[in-house]
């Protein structure tokens, strides 16, 4: 398989994956971004996103403790008082809450991989802002998002030379 090094090549190569394939390169999205949240009810959800013929039971069970996460960092200020850190382990129990979550089997296409991507380029997005100040400071968000969109380019390049 040639290296991914596009967002074509990245969103038609996730494209063709199985749901189950797609949890688990989704769950090493997840992982990329672990350094970003200190819960270890996400780190679970992680390594349970990531195992082959996890259950179904097992998959509710680690989506309902990641939820918690997910909820108890959400978003409830005003903008100009928003906590950055917070809300980027916000968005990384929201990759790994895709992961995890349900889904109809019956359905023709999944997007679990390519959604659990964007949580996780926005979780690396908001780690890289600045809040100290009176305003956000952007300057080194451009230089963060390109290096998460890059790795993972290269987390789905190894994934499919392993399969």
């Amino acid at each position: 398989m040639p290296k991914i090094s596009t967002g074509e090549d990245f969103m038609k190569s996730l494209s063709s994956l199985s749901l189950a394939q797609q949890r688990q390169v989704g769950a090493r999205f997840v992982a990329n971004v672990l350094d970003l949240t200190d819960d270890s009810r996400v780190k679970s959800g992680q390594e349970i996103a990531g195992k082959a013929g996890v259950a179904a039971d097992e998959l509710n069970d680690a989506y309902c403790r990641v939820h918690a996460v997910y909820v108890a960092t959400h978003p409830r200020s005003h903008f100009s008082e928003l906590d950055y850190a917070k809300q980027a382990a916000h968005f990384v129990a929201e990759a790994c809450m895709v992961c995890l979550a349900p889904t109809y089997h019956e359905a023709h296409t999944h997007h679990v991989a390519d959604r659990a991507a964007m949580y996780c380029q926005m979780a690396r997005t908001c780690s890289a802002i600045q809040h100290e100040g009176e305003y956000p400071g952007f300057a080194g968000v451009e230089e963060a998002v390109k290096k998460e969109v890059d790795s993972q380019h290269r987390i789905l390049s190894e994934y499919l030379e392993e399969g």
